[in-house]
């Protein structure tokens, strides 16, 4: 099996570091394959809204970007991960700019049959509604969805909050 992560933090820190421990316990469980692919190191243009992409088919999109070796990297995996920290109460803008560059999927879903998780890093709270909204876009593209995660950390973390973290990702 074939698991690809997507993650929307440039920081290689809570987001990151939780979804990795996520990946290698989901990896001794059996035959896992993973990849963490981080938005941050892909060129991803802001859409502008032109609909091109929803009236004529997204090829014709005017944007020149990283957008269709992303899909590619989601159409060749079984489980695909969304993992963002929580901004301002939603996912970060890294990973709102790849959400609007997959608006056209979905109308035109095509992850049936692949399953779909995701993972939110906090300081506060907030961040369950926006496992909800991962939840809401893992079913709009098609995925079946197992419902993602939220981990609550701080800077610097005290030990119970550290415990409480790897019980998390058990």
């Amino acid at each position: 099996m074939r698991v690809t992560a997507f993650i929307g933090s440039a920081r290689i820190k809570h987001t990151y570091n939780a979804t990795e421990q996520f990946l290698q316990k989901l990896q001794a469980l059996g035959d896992v394959e993973y990849e963490i692919v981080r938005l941050s190191d892909y060129k991803l243009e802001t859409c502008k809204g032109c609909k091109l992409c929803l009236d004529k088919g997204e090829e014709l999109c005017p944007l020149k970007d990283n957008r269709d070796k992303l899909i590619d990297r989601m159409i060749n995996s079984d489980g695909v991960i969304f993992a963002s920290p929580n901004y301002s109460f939603q996912v970060s803008a890294l990973m709102k700019i790849f959400l609007d560059r997959l608006g056209f999927l979905f109308h035109r879903p095509r992850f049936f049959g692949k399953t779909f998780t995701s993972i939110v890093s906090q300081g506060i709270y907030g961040g369950k509604d926006i496992v909800k909204y991962f939840n809401f876009i893992g079913n709009a593209l098609g995925f079946n969805v197992i419902k993602g995660s939220c981990i609550t950390t701080r800077e610097p973390m005290i030990e119970k909050e550290q415990k409480k973290s790897e019980g998390n990702m058990g």
